[in-house]
């Protein structure tokens, strides 16, 4: 009877210890593997990555030419060309002269006559055939030429100045200002050209 007893404590006491071990066995157990992780997005095309990219700076001549027209006919025409490279310079050209002009027998003054000519912008546009141009132009010249006037009256001179920022096709040449002087029945065209550095 007493063996019956001691046997049936063991057994009491053995259960709980199993269930002891076997939860210890479970929080040991390792952590299951992270989720993978998910897909890179693709690449872009190389070809969708070229067309919006801006294209690479090059270097072009300009030609600006002041064209005076009296009555319909052409009495003079000044041209400046000055090179540029899209969206990193501004090159500008001064050309200045000085005139002396008589007032009197005896004495005179001089007089000065000028054109500016200032590129403040020069970008050429994605599609690769127009150029964008932002052109500032100054200029101070005798209304009439010295020589025909009067002795010793002195000239008029007139100032004008042009600010302009028009989107030119390359090769072309385009009238980008007119301004007509109804007085003297005169007009100027201010007329431009871009031109690749090697073209001829």
């Amino acid at each position: 009877m007493r063996t019956l007893r001691l046997i049936l404590a063991v057994m009491l006491l053995a259960t709980p210890m199993l269930y002891a071990q076997e939860a210890g066995t479970q929080k040991t157990e390792p952590l299951p593997p992270p989720p993978p992780a998910p897909p890179a997005p693709p690449a872009h095309d190389a070809s969708q990555a070229q067309k919006d990219t801006t294209p690479p700076d090059e270097a072009y001549r300009i030609t600006i030419t002041f064209k005076t027209t009296e009555a319909g006919k052409t009495t003079t025409q000044r041209t400046y060309t000055m090179v540029a490279t899209s969206r990193a310079s501004a090159p500008r050209i001064r050309d200045d002269s000085r005139i002396y002009v008589k007032t009197s027998p005896s004495s005179g003054q001089y007089m000065d006559v000028r054109t500016d000519l200032d590129i403040l912008q020069f970008i050429r546009t994605k599609t690769g055939n127009d150029v964008l141009l932002s052109l500032m132009i100054s200029t101070e010249n005798f209304v009439n030429n010295p020589t025909d006037q009067d002795p010793y009256k002195p000239p008029i001179i007139r100032s004008r100045q042009y600010n302009v920022t028009p989107t030119l096709p390359i090769g072309k040449l385009v009238t980008v200002c007119t301004v007509v002087d109804a007085a003297n029945d005169s007009k100027v065209d201010v007329q431009v050209l871009v031109q690749p550095l090697d073209a001829k």
